[in-house]
């Protein structure tokens, strides 16, 4: 059996992919597999905010159209990049192990830590969630944008205006960045601090709801915790919006029982306002469905639409320069 597997052409994502294959052949010795690159609007659009280019989605939407057309047969994405609804033909036929789900703050400094930064230090990212919980706990950091794939970001880092710059221990640690021979400086910042992005750390396996042997491959190699996991915190994502476009984090965790615990946040922009809750359920979509409704009932709903407000208005201008582009 040969299958053509699509994604996207960032060193990350080849790297996540192999890996991914790797793992899949491994299993199953006799798949062949044919890589094919595919260049998404978020990858043309690098220099632009992700809201000003339609949010996560913009990583996603050519090569599921690919994947739809057959022009590939699976699709390997990082789960967070991935909107809770994808197109009716295609599903999640299975998604792998997690790697560390945490934000990790790289320094320009050694030695240096959140709660050490001088005051009013400028801190990298693109995130409105890491923003917003970054402000919370030091609301004197000034947070200036910055894109690009991690080797680009670690560049700008010692070569630019920042003091510190926030990525995800997983694509670190995939790109062998975490490893003490890079002597990078940086802190892991824990779940009290900063809750991770809908599904960070885990890889989705997605390809054609027809194509069942395929689907019998993939059921084989799914991550049972992982899937409970994320799927607990994707049901929460569906039920506030289902899109990443305002300041949103959640991290479930399988414990022993088979329960899942969800810890969700939902923040204004600047982390003025700050919505908490951490429900416990055995099963994983209701879990999420539980936590939307306890932070609908404290005033979610209206936080995110003045955030999304702000976003349409900061962005505007950028927006208007794409529409020139596209």
């Amino acid at each position: 059996m040969k299958i053509k597997v699509g994604t996207r052409g960032s060193k990350l994502a080849v790297t996540q992919t192999k890996q991914a294959v790797a793992f899949i052949q491994n299993k199953f010795p006799k798949l062949e597999v044919e890589l094919v690159e595919i260049t998404t609007k978020g990858d043309r659009l690098a220099h632009h905010s992700l809201a000003s280019i339609g949010g996560q989605g913009a990583f996603v939407k050519e090569i599921e159209y690919q994947l739809s057309q057959g022009n590939i047969d699976l699709a390997i994405h990082s789960l967070k990049d991935l909107p809770t609804i994808i197109p009716n033909d295609l599903t999640i036929g299975a998604v792998l192990k997690r790697e560390n789900p945490l934000d990790c703050l790289l320094f320009k400094e050694e030695k240096m830590t959140l709660k050490k930064l001088p005051l009013g230090a400028k801190v990298g990212t693109s995130s409105l969630r890491r923003q917003a919980q970054l402000l919370k706990v030091r609301p004197d950091l000034e947070i200036i944008p910055i894109r690009g794939n991690i080797d680009t970001r670690i560049k700008k880092l010692y070569e630019g205006p920042y003091d510190a710059i926030v990525l995800a221990c997983a694509g670190l640690t995939r790109m062998g960045f975490l490893e003490q021979e890079t002597q990078l400086n940086y802190e892991v910042l824990p779940a009290t601090t900063c809750l991770p992005s809908i599904g960070q750390g885990a890889l989705a396996l997605e390809c054609r709801k027809e194509d069942a042997s395929l689907l019998s491959i993939l059921t084989e190699i799914e991550d049972k915790k992982t899937r409970a996991e994320v799927d607990a915190e994707r049901s929460f994502l569906r039920m506030m919006d289902g899109s990443c476009t305002f300041p949103i984090g959640a991290y479930a965790e399988q414990l022993e029982t088979g329960e899942v615990r969800l810890a969700g946040v939902i923040t204004s922009y600047n982390g003025t306002e700050y919505l908490h809750e951490t429900v416990t359920d055995k099963n994983p979509i209701l879990a999420g469905q539980l936590l939307a409704n306890l932070l609908k009932e404290q005033g979610a709903e209206r936080v995110i639409q003045e955030c999304q407000e702000h976003v349409r208005k900061t962005t505007l201008h950028e927006t208007t320069t794409l529409s020139k582009e596209d």
